[in-house]
C-alpha cells in the first residue's frame, strides 16, 4: 500500500519568505472562512500541516495579529478575529474618511497611464467575478482600493489603509448575507467614470456611496434582546400575586 502524500515543505522564492507564503495561505482560509471567526489556531498542528518550524508558524502569528487578523491571548493561544458589529462600523467609517482624499487627489490629476492601471485591474475583478471566485473576488476588490491608494502617491495612507482593507476583507467574510456582499464590480466602474471627470467633489460623492453601500450590504443588525425569563433564572414557579 502507498505510503499517504506528505505535505510539501515551503521553500519559499526570490521574493516571499515561508512565513509569507504560509500568511497567504491562512488569509485565504480566513477570508474563505475554512478558519472560522473565533476558531483557535494550534501552533503544533500547523507547523507539521506546513513542515516548517514552530519558530515559522509564530512569525505568521505575529503579522496576522499585526493586521487584526488574529488574536493573541496570553496563556490561551491564537484565535482567529472575530471583529463585532461596532468595530466594523468603526473601520468602514475610517475608510470613508480616508479614501476621500485619495479620490479627491486622483481625480484632479488624473492621466491616462493612472487610467489604464485602473481599467486593468478592473478586468481581473470581472474575470473573477465571471469565474465565481468569491474569495479572489473579496481580496481583487481590497486591491483595486489599494491600487487607488498607490496612484495617489502617499505611501503613509497607502500602508494604513492596507491593514484597513484586510480588516474590512474579514468583516465582509464574517458579517456578509447569503448574497456576495464584495465590492461591486459595477460600483468600480463607477467610481472610475467620477475619477475620469476630472471633478473631485463628485468621485468624493461616489467613493462615499461605495463604501456606504458595502457597508450596508453587511448584516450588521444587532439581534434583538431576548425577554428575561426570571423564572428560570431562579428555579421559581412563577404565582399569581393579589392585588
Amino acid at each position: 500500500m502507498a505510503n499517504p502524500a506528505q505535505p510539501t515543505p515551503y521553500k519559499g522564492s526570490g521574493k516571499l519568505r515561508p512565513e509569507e507564503l504560509i500568511y497567504q495561505e491562512m488569509l485565504g482560509a480566513i477570508l474563505d472562512r475554512r478558519l472560522e471567526p473565533g476558531m483557535k489556531l494550534i501552533e503544533e498542528d500547523l507547523a507539521k500541516t506546513f513542515s516548517v518550524s514552530r519558530a515559522r508558524i509564530r512569525a505568521t502569528f505575529l503579522q496576522l495579529a499585526h493586521d487584526k487578523l488574529i488574536n493573541l491571548v496570553p496563556n490561551r493561544g491564537a484565535f482567529i478575529a472575530e471583529p463585532t458589529i461596532d468595530e466594523a462600523i468603526e473601520v468602514f467609517s475610517a475608510r470613508r474618511m480616508i479614501e476621500d482624499g485619495v479620490v479627491r487627489k486622483i481625480a484632479a490629476k488624473m492621466t491616462p497611464d493612472r487610467a489604464n492601471q485602473i481599467r486593468e485591474h478592473l478586468e481581473r475583478e470581472h474575470q473573477a467575478h465571471h469565474a465565481g471566485d468569491h474569495r479572489a473576488a473579496i481580496i481583487l476588490s481590497g486591491e483595486f482600493h489599494l491600487l487607488l491608494a498607490r496612484l495617489a502617491g502617499n505611501l503613509v495612507i497607502e500602508e494604513f489603509l492596507e491593514r484597513l482593507i484586510l480588516r474590512s476583507s474579514l468583516i465582509i467574510a464574517m458579517y456578509e448575507s447569503p448574497q456576495p456582499v464584495d465590492c461591486s464590480h459595477s460600483e468600480h466602474e463607477t467610481l472610475l467614470n467620477a475619477l475620469l471627470g476630472g471633478d473631485p467633489d463628485a468621485a468624493a460623492a461616489e467613493m462615499a456611496k461605495h463604501l456606504d453601500a458595502i457597508r450596508d450590504r453587511l448584516q450588521l443588525q444587532r439581534p434583538k434582546p431576548a425577554k428575561t425569563d426570571f423564572a428560570s433564572i431562579f428555579g421559581r414557579n412563577p404565582k399569581s400575586v393579589a392585588s
